[in-house]
């Protein structure tokens, strides 16, 4: 059975991924913050096998708290979710988040089900990390 850590500060939205996730045989723990989510996290570190956290948080970003994790548990698979903010959002984190690893609210729970099993068998259990390019120029006088 996979433990999944479930991050969403929405709690009717939590309540609703867990009884999917639930219904599908998955142990889920739940976190409404980043802060509750490391707690989590490092409470169960080797448990967990699965993230699945809004982008948007009351106390920081799903983009980082994933790669915080990772940090800690390279083998850590993610999806991240949201209905505010875009995939986009990870750039700034240096995540090439793909549609692989994300996944625009509203869902049904067809679609939850079915991103959490490509995450959980994919080859690549974690978004692509890329180096942000500097941009120097040169301004002749």
């Amino acid at each position: 059975m996979k433990t999944v850590l479930l991050v969403d500060d929405e709690e009717s939205d939590r309540d609703s991924f867990r009884q999917i996730l639930h219904a599908d045989g998955y142990t889920v723990l739940e976190a409404d913050s980043y802060q509750h989510a490391w707690a989590a996290f490092e409470a169960n570190r080797d448990t967990v096998d699965l993230l699945i956290a809004d982008i948007s948080l009351p106390d920081g970003n799903g983009c980082e708290l994933g790669l915080a994790i990772h940090n800690h548990k390279p083998d850590i698979r993610v999806l991240f979710v949201s209905g505010h903010v875009g995939a986009e959002a990870c750039h700034f984190f240096g995540l090439d988040v793909t549609d692989l690893h994300y996944l625009r609210k509203p869902f049904t729970a067809t679609q939850l089900a079915r991103s959490v099993r490509r995450v959980l068998t994919a080859a690549d259990p974690f978004p692509r990390l890329y180096q942000r390019k500097t941009i120097t120029s040169s301004v002749a006088g």
